[in-house]
């Protein structure tokens, strides 16, 4: 498997600016808060806690495991993206774990606002972990795209004159 990228000028999901570091800053905190007010409301016991870490645990082992049997195999970005984003529907899970899983995105979604990592907050942590970079698609890359399109307008008329 090869440990380097192609770079070409703006590409969807590498270059992430201010805006969009915010928005999963806040995005990430908003996952946290609700996290604890989930446990809060349900009462902390060991056994939340412990689907709490289960769930966590699994999420992260899962897409360690995706990201490394199915990153270069896998050539489409587009079904890298609903493979990578299929497992998000455990958050869905009932009685803590879910709450795992969300925690991983909300830990996933800090890690990229911190680094300044634009790639799909689901990979982030393999991507860092093994320094590869596959193409996946997120939601939270339209924002990227968007404050592109402007930042890049005002800078090049700064640029002109």
């Amino acid at each position: 498997m090869s440990l380097q990228t192609e770079h070409r000028g703006f590409t969807i999901g590498r270059q992430v600016g201010g805006c969009g570091r915010w928005t999963r800053f806040v995005f990430g905190l908003l996952g946290l808060v609700y996290i604890g007010t989930s446990v809060a409301h349900l009462g902390p016991s060991a056994a939340l806690i412990e689907r709490l870490a289960g769930g966590l645990l699994l999420t992260t082992t899962l897409y360690l495991a995706l990201f490394w049997l199915l990153g270069e195999r896998v050539s489409h970005p587009w079904l890298r993206t609903v493979i990578f984003w299929l497992p998000a529907v455990f958050i869905l899970l009932p009685g803590g774990w879910g709450l795992g899983v969300l925690l991983y995105w909300s830990t996933a979604c800090l890690l990229t606002a911190l680094l300044s990592y634009g790639g799909c907050e689901v990979v982030a942590l393999p991507s860092l972990l093994f320094r590869r970079y596959y193409t996946i698609y997120c939601p939270l890359n339209a924002i990227d795209l968007i404050e592109r399109r402007y930042t890049r307008t005002v800078n090049e008329a700064e640029d002109r004159g």
